[in-house]
């Protein structure tokens, strides 16, 4: 061999061994350089497990460079999620205030002239009335606390006008009958302790009369399906249609956005973008010639209509690119799909639970066991979530928990699997990020009811939800009767025919 080419060989080598040497410092992967014995770890042990050297940079950069106004942007999310959480402690305040005062009033009425005159007392005959009393007394403070005074999930622009309504009308009660009282008792100071008995359990049953017309009213009512609310997402077209009672707008979209999170998958803006494939060269324009050589500035109407429809001809190969690059890509999601499912019930097949004594080999936990086979089927889990864009939402970590929990409850691997090939509903991303904001865009008063008209909009931070009102037809349902008598037939036999 020439000497330069000895010397050539070697600066290529170390050249060679340079570029391992800097890639294994890049991918954290653990090398042996030496001729003949490679150790590659398979899985590098980081979060960012489904990402790539350069996304891993650009992540870093991005964390960098954050400016100012991200941190105001941040600043300003935080001290509205704590605002919200306040309010929403702020209107418990007048309807607590209320709901105590209903509980203690009747009590008072029994106990205050015990206290100061001390009336006749009545015997046995008021026994069956404190039993009834205690009765009610209790019953009406489980519904009050079912009803009232439990922690709304949500909070509205506006005030529920029927729930208002009804703490006014109950204020009005207690007004009433604490004048009443202070009028025929407290003032007269009754002797007969029967008779303050009994008003108090007067009140006791108007309470309970209303705390009854209030669930009528608030709950039994809008169970009754009356409109019928076609929701659309903006981003993709996803729709569902829901039935609902004579809800408010407030409340209905209340109602939609609870079904939202439950029935709607969770938009994913990058698989909105197919993969491009080579397209047809396009020409941008047709340039129209003189034979003659004489330059002519008036194009002939009928030669411009022919230069329209070839363009236009020129273009439907578009449309066929489109066909198959949706089907390119649905073929290879099957081929990614078909993969990991190999992969995975390959790698649970070696796995058997033991009891407790102990075998010829040392039994592992479930987190143990996760962390072992996790290797065998990461990297087409990873083509697998490239492919449907998915990548960026799942994390080593939590991959091996989700494989932990499945193999504590003896999962198969298709139930392992449900949560990454299947469409997944918007609650499952939505535990990271637990108040969600949303505006109601609507050019009637988010108080009124709903009619057959009625269409409103729910912007949220990425995507926005149309929703359209249809009132439900009525059902005008008739008996008509059967003629069993006539149910009878009669063959028409034909050569023609194989019958």
């Amino acid at each position: 061999m020439p000497r330069g080419e000895h010397h050539r060989s070697d600066r290529d080598r170390d050249r060679d061994y340079r570029d391992r040497r800097e890639r294994a410092d890049e991918t954290g992967s653990q090398e042996i350089l030496d001729e003949g014995i490679i150790q590659v770890q398979v899985i590098p042990q980081d979060d960012n497990w489904g990402e790539t050297a350069t996304s891993i940079t650009e992540t870093a950069t991005s964390i960098v460079t954050l400016s100012e106004t991200d941190l105001s942007d941040i600043v300003k999310e935080r001290r509205r999620i704590s605002c919200g959480s306040f309010g929403r402690h702020v209107k418990l305040i007048p309807q607590a205030v209320l709901c105590v005062f209903s509980v203690v009033s009747p009590i008072l009425f029994v106990v205050f002239p015990l206290v100061t005159w001390k009336p006749t007392p009545c015997g046995s005959t008021c026994d069956g009335l404190f039993i009834s009393f205690a009765v009610k007394e209790l019953l009406l403070m489980i519904g009050i606390w079912a009803l009232y005074f439990r922690m709304s999930r949500v909070t509205l622009p506006r005030l529920f006008v029927l729930r208002v309504g009804f703490m006014v009308l109950v204020f009005l009660v207690l007004v009433c009958f604490w004048l009443f009282y202070g009028w025929r008792i407290i003032d007269k100071k009754a002797d007969n302790f029967s008779e303050i008995l009994l008003f108090a359990i007067n009140m006791l049953d108007s309470l309970l009369f209303l705390h009854y017309t209030s669930v009528v009213v608030l709950w039994i009512r809008q169970t009754d399906p009356l409109f019928t609310l076609k929701v659309i997402r903006s981003t993709d077209g996803i729709s569902r249609h829901y039935n609902v009672g004579p809800l408010s707008i407030q409340r209905a979209a209340v109602f939609v956005l609870e079904q939202y999170y439950k029935d709607f998958p969770e938009y994913n803006p990058f698989l909105m973008q197919t993969p491009a494939r080579t397209a047809h060269k396009q020409f941008s324009s047709l340039k129209f010639y003189d034979i003659d050589g004489k330059q002519n500035d008036k194009v002939n109407p009928r030669a411009r209509a022919i230069l329209t429809a070839a363009s236009t001809r020129r273009r439907d190969p578009a449309r066929n690119d489109r066909f198959y690059e949706e089907a390119e890509f649905d073929k290879k999601v099957k081929r990614r799909k078909a993969r990991l499912y190999n992969a995975c019930e390959e790698a649970f097949g070696h796995i058997k639970r033991v009891q407790l004594e102990r075998g010829p080999c040392v039994p592992m936990d479930p987190e143990e066991t996760a962390q072992s086979l996790f290797p065998s089927f990461a990297r087409p889990l990873q083509k697998y979530l490239r492919t449907v864009r998915l990548h960026h939402r799942y994390s080593m970590d939590g991959i091996i928990k989700h494989l932990a929990h499945c193999l504590t409850f003896d999962m198969t691997p298709k139930a392992f699997l449900e949560r990454y090939v299947s469409e997944q509903p918007c609650v499952e991303f939505t535990t990271k990020k637990r108040t969600q904001s949303w505006s109601i865009v609507c050019e009637e008063q988010v108080t009124k009811s709903l009619s057959s008209s009625t269409v409103f909009q729910l912007k949220g931070d990425e995507l926005s939800l149309i929703v359209t009102v249809r009132r439900l037809p009525y059902l005008d349902i008739s008996e008509d009767e059967f003629d069993f008598e006539s149910n009878k037939f009669v063959l028409r036999l034909n050569s023609e025919t194989s019958v």
